[in-house]
């Protein structure tokens, strides 16, 4: 065991100082134990197993102790099957433990994500790659940075399985390995890395290394999930490279590498555009049609620039069909998993314990699986600290924090309760929270700016971090003004009547630095008659606006300007605008039963009856029924289940459009599978689909907007 204890020493410097050594010693005992007693386990080259099995850390969540616990559910439905079936077992215990639901950026651990039965796409990955290496399966998270086809990220698992990796949705149970939703948004990656900790040697194990930051360094596993081609960068010896994509209308980082002696960065990456930057200097590299771009610097974007932005294309590069029995198979997992995961939710909530503080019933019933935490914190006495303190913290500090620490907090800010305003001596002095950093008892110190408002609420200064740009704020004189001086100029953004501008979805606002441009938050802020006004400092700023296309390109626009102490601008916000043969893009469709060459081109709907956005393009495709019924073309709409176009409003259009087909298929499986394909969210019917006359999807949306009926209108018109 003191040979594990001195790898994870090695490998996670920073960890072995900011966590008991307790912790370490649990992971270092039971990996020593799955090496001794389990077969796959121990046949794993030594590298394997420290990077894949022992290793306590899978990205940068919160570390727990929690090998042990999920051994015990796991060991009995594993130990006797192959290393596949293992892992696909591994997976369906995940299910029944956690679900996906969106969070705040802090990673909470495994044991949190068991606790309380959901998390992100990376927290649930490190969840199963947990699990997984809790009964000695090899197992890393792989990660796709940012796609290029729409504006999001994910994260999935890779296992071990008889010498060679495989890959799975976390907590997304399928029949078989090398299947998930992702499968068709993998083949459109710019870049999938993993991540190992400490020296390694084997880079046939591991990948490509693409730089290390912090204890981790990465890997490049793009060519197992689309088609790749080697890059050439060129820029100064030693010169950093940030390499990003256009996503939720800004450049996001998906990789920072390091330029060699001859200032040459060699890379194999998607085919798609690829924006550069370092410092001030930057390019464009157009991946379908070049292999390289070199740095410089750019020509001022006084006025509105505009760009086009290309997303690699879809390709089969794993392509994963399941039979009919394989899809029945899947629907009943997922069925049992779900009841299972209810059930123990459910069970964590104390009724008659939580009727003694009706007004904290709502905190309590976050809690889930702390529930026993949160409710020794509350009740140990009648504070109102206590009640406060726990208002001031977010939905997943209530699942993980402990009672011992909110003790801590509690004590440490009691001297100031009465010196400022309650509000404001609740939310920015008695509240650990600052960022997204793992909480502690504040006795470690802290850098950046985090570590400053740290320093000024132990002082009892009330402080945080500014959301437009992380600046520090502190309480003086009545209210929060900025730590530094600084002096701020007022801008106006202006937009035309009839557009519909929504911050980091198609434009964003970034302010330079001086080395970096930082992009600013300004979500929470409101348009009046169209305008939006914002007091900002002084600086130079760059805005993007983004029309994204439904294949995944991007018709995009730039412009640079710079504000001045005291100075008023206004600036009218510019959307590029497209044709409807800019919309049509034929792509395959991804079941057969909807693909195949046809005669007419076909409105394909997927309706949920009843529900509202449903309901408004069935009110929009009755208002323009006539144009329909002139167009040469056949309508299909998928239904849940019979009896369900007897719906009002759907058996109002049925009465007066008898040529509509209806068909009652695997309804949740159809949207899924094509929603996903197309690059949509199956969570968002009705789903649209226009299909050409080879059997392709050249258009597809899902939702509703106003307009939406007439659009598909205008692109099936196209095609008829």
């Amino acid at each position: 065991m003191d040979q594990e204890l001195t790898f994870i020493r090695q490998a996670l410097p920073e960890d072995w100082d900011s966590y008991p050594t307790s912790l370490f010693e649990a992971f270092a005992a039971h990996s020593f134990m799955l090496r001794r007693t389990v077969p796959w386990c121990a046949s794993l080259s030594r590298e394997a197993y420290q990077q894949y099995v022992l290793c306590p850390r899978v990205n940068d969540e919160d570390l727990s102790d929690h090998r042990a616990l999920f051994y015990s559910q796991l060991w009995d439905r594993v130990k006797d099957l192959s290393q596949e079936e293992a892992a696909l077992e591994v997976n369906r215990w995940c299910h029944e433990q956690a679900s996906y639901q969106a969070q705040d950026d802090r990673t909470a651990s495994p044991l949190t994500v068991y606790r309380c039965g959901s998390g992100r796409c990376g927290e649930e990955s490190a969840f199963l790659v947990s699990a997984l290496r809790s009964v000695g399966l090899a197992a890393r998270q792989v990660y796709a940075p940012r796609w290029s086809h729409c504006d999001d990220n994910h994260a999935w698992v890779e296992v071990l399985c008889e010498g060679r990796w495989r890959f799975l949705g976390a907590c997304e149970p399928e029949p078989v390995l090398d299947r998930g939703w992702f499968n068709t948004a993998a083949s459109r990656a710019m870049l999938v890395h993993s991540r190992t900790f400490g020296p390694v040697a084997d880079l046939d194990l591991h990948g490509a290394p693409l730089g290390r930051q912090g204890q981790a360094l990465y890997h490049n596993q793009t060519a197992r999930y689309a088609h790749t081609k080697t890059y050439t960068f060129q820029a100064e010896p030693g010169e950093i490279i940030t390499l990003e994509v256009l996503n939720e209308s800004r450049f996001c980082p998906i990789a920072a590498l390091t330029a060699d002696h001859t200032g040459q960065v060699q890379v194999e990456l998607g085919i798609g555009d690829l924006h550069l930057s370092s410092g001030e200097k930057e390019a464009f590299c157009h991946g379908r049609t070049q292999d390289g771009a070199a740095l410089s610097l750019p020509s001022p974007c006084a006025h509105w620039t505009a760009f086009d932005f290309r997303a690699p294309q879809d390709a089969p590069v794993n392509p994963a069909p399941l039979d009919g029995a394989q899809r029945q198979a899947r629907a009943a997992v997922l069925a049992a998993g779900t009841a299972k995961r209810q059930a123990r939710m459910a069970g964590y909530f104390d009724e008659e314990k939580a009727q003694n503080y009706p007004q904290q019933r709502e905190l309590l019933q976050k809690a889930r699986g702390n529930f026993g935490e949160i409710y020794a914190f509350l009740s140990k006495d009648h504070d109102p600290l206590r009640p406060a303190l726990l208002s001031s913290l977010s939905d997943k500090d209530l699942r993980d924090v402990t009672a011992q620490l909110l003790e801590v907090h509690l004590e440490r800010a009691r001297p100031w309760a009465d010196r400022y305003p309650a509000e404001v001596f609740r939310r920015f002095v008695l509240c650990p929270r600052v960022a997204f950093e793992r909480l502690t008892d504040w006795s470690v110190p802290q850098s950046g700016a985090v570590g400053e408002v740290i320093t000024l609420r132990q002082q009892g200064v009330p402080a945080l971090l500014r959301p437009l740009d992380g600046a520090v704020l502190v309480w003086q004189n009545g209210k929060f003004v900025p730590k530094e001086p600084e002096e701020c100029g007022k801008v106006t953004f202006r937009k035309a009547p009839v557009e519909r501008f929504l911050y980091r979805q198609n434009w964003s606002l970034d302010f330079w630095t001086g080395e970096v441009w930082k992009p600013l938050r300004l979500a929470d802020r409101a348009w009046h008659k169209n305008k939006l006004n914002v007091t900002l400092p002084a600086g130079r700023y760059r805005v993007l606006t983004a029309l994204r296309l439904p294949a995944g390109d991007q018709f995009a626009n730039r412009l640079e300007f710079t504000l001045k102490a005291g100075q008023k601008r206004e600036i009218p916000l510019e959307l590029r605008d497209c044709s409807v043969d800019d919309l049509i893009s034929p792509r395959e469709l991804p079941l057969a039963e909807l693909a195949g060459a046809h005669e007419k081109a076909a409105l394909l709907l997927w309706l949920e009856e009843g529900a509202e956005p449903t309901e408004h393009i069935l009110n929009e495709l009755s208002a323009a029924l006539p144009a329909f019924q002139a167009l040469d073309g056949d309508v299909v709409f998928f239904l849940r289940r019979p009896g369900a176009e007897q719906q009002a409003t759907l058996a109002g259009l049925l009465a007066q459009w008898p040529s509509v087909q209806l068909v009652y298929p695997e309804w949740g499986y159809q949207v899924e599978t094509v929603a996903r394909h197309l690059g949509l969210d199956p969570d968002k019917p009705p789903l649209a689909v226009v299909r050409d006359r080879e059997g392709r999807a050249a258009y597809a949306c899902c939702g509703y907007q106003v307009g939406a009926a007439d659009l598909l209108r205008r692109v099936l018109e196209q095609l008829v």
